[in-house]
């Protein structure tokens, strides 16, 4: 059985996925009037950036076998990461958003992009694991998946079951934090990307790909075994501590600078 303390995490874990990132834009838009355009090209540019051209590229270099050192694996990783989601919010700023480049449609856009990531990679996974969760517990998991799977497939499901029944409510609000530390360390690099377009020091791009890599380093290392889960939080805890002083800050840098226009 999977304890009751795991599926009320979950239960906790899946519906703050969901609301944060429409609350958090809401709550932008009465207080900043921030426009809805950059929240939504975040969205898409992170859709098509992250999950098609990112994937794409992992097929070739993954599936192919062309790396096969650990580490340089998630150094991989961590740069391919830092590479599409910088470069594609370069491109949007440069083309789409051309117009938008106030502080507050960095916020935009990073609410957009951070947000998606949030809803997608949390907010999903932990339904679905919610889900698994409750046929274990009624006793139905082996009956809707013990016929309809291969054997390689039924292996997969069958170790997530012994994954979740190991699984713990610490862990599941453990996970769910992280997903608002990545929220808002993705606000931090699309001001430092927008203020790059502004300033016309595209040497900042390159510092928030190294920041972006830096983000995800911890973790890759931690899907191979080598971190382990806490060492791995309390680095996005302290990254996200920073990101939010620079976000605070930040607006000052962009008051002093002229913008090229704005849309609301």
């Amino acid at each position: 059985m999977v304890g009751s303390s795991t599926i009320i995490a979950l239960v906790i874990a899946t519906v703050m996925c969901f609301l944060f990132p429409p609350a958090f834009a809401t709550y932008f838009k009465i207080k900043h009037k921030i426009s809805l355009k950059p929240v939504f090209t975040g969205v898409s540019v992170f859709i098509l950036f992250v999950l098609v051209f990112e994937q794409i590229m992992h097929y070739f270099v993954l599936q192919k076998g062309l790396i096969t050192n650990t580490i340089v694996l998630a150094i991989y990783g961590a740069l391919a990461a830092g590479v599409f989601e910088e470069g594609g919010r370069l491109l949007a700023f440069s083309t789409l958003l051309k117009n938008n480049s106030q502080w507050k449609d960095g916020i935009a856009y990073g609410i957009g992009h951070g947000g998606i990531e949030t809803i997608l990679i949390g907010g999903f996974s932990y339904l679905t694991n919610l889900i698994y969760s409750n046929l274990i517990n009624s006793g139905m998991f082996d009956t809707v998946f013990g016929s309809q799977l291969s054997e390689e497939q039924l292996s997969q499901i069958n170790d997530l079951k012994e994954a979740l029944l190991g699984l713990s409510g610490t862990t599941v609000i453990i996970g769910m934090l992280e997903r608002f530390f990545a929220f808002g360390i993705q606000i931090a690099l699309t001001l430092i990307v927008l203020y790059a377009i502004r300033k016309q020091k595209h040497i900042y791009v390159l510092i928030a790909v190294l920041l972006h890599a830096l983000v995800d380093f911890p973790a890759a290392l931690f899907q191979m075994g080598i971190l382990n889960l806490y060492a791995v939080e309390s680095i996005a805890f302290v990254l996200f501590i920073a990101s939010v002083v620079f976000i605070v800050r930040s607006r000052k840098l962009f008051n002093e600078s002229e913008p090229r226009g704005t849309e609301i």
